[in-house]
């Protein structure tokens, strides 16, 4: 089975991931720090994004989203009643 992630340059993965880190410092999050820098960066790429839900960054707002919505999900659940 052809699995792109077989065609991903290894080099190239190391120079995008290194760029991207530096831009970003996204991480996982394990604190409400973590929690703000997310939801910040995620407002950011709603900033540039617009009405655009093509935008070349929609993927990057869903799993900012993912990852805000499972913090979300541990450390902010409403019991229900």
């Amino acid at each position: 089975m052809n699995n792109l992630a077989d065609k991903v340059d290894g080099d190239d993965l190391v120079a995008a991931w290194q760029r991207f880190d530096q831009i970003t410092q996204l991480r996982p999050i394990n604190s409400e720090a973590d929690y703000d820098h997310v939801v910040g960066l995620m407002n950011r790429v709603l900033d540039v994004m617009g009405d655009d839900e093509q935008h070349p960054l929609s993927g990057l707002l869903v799993l900012l989203a993912e990852m805000v919505t499972g913090y979300d999900k541990i450390h902010y659940s409403v019991e229900q009643l």
